[in-house]
C-alpha cells in the first residue's frame, strides 16, 4: 500500500504545477493526492485495531 502514498505525492506535485497554469484543472489533482495520503493513514489505524 506504499504505492498510495507515492501516487498521492505525485498527484499533489503535478496538481500544484498545473494549478499555477490552469487552476481549475490542478486543484482536483491536489485534492485527490491529499485524499490518497489520508486514506492510507486510516488503513494503517484500522489494521492496527484489527490485530
Amino acid at each position: 500500500m506504499r504505492g498510495q502514498v507515492g501516487w498521492g505525492i505525485a498527484l499533489i506535485v503535478i496538481g500544484v504545477v498545473i494549478a499555477l497554469i490552469i487552476p481549475i484543472f490542478g486543484i482536483p489533482l491536489v485534492v485527490i493526492g491529499i485524499a490518497l495520503i489520508i486514506w492510507r493513514g486510516r488503513e494503517e489505524i484500522i489494521e492496527k485495531a484489527e490485530e
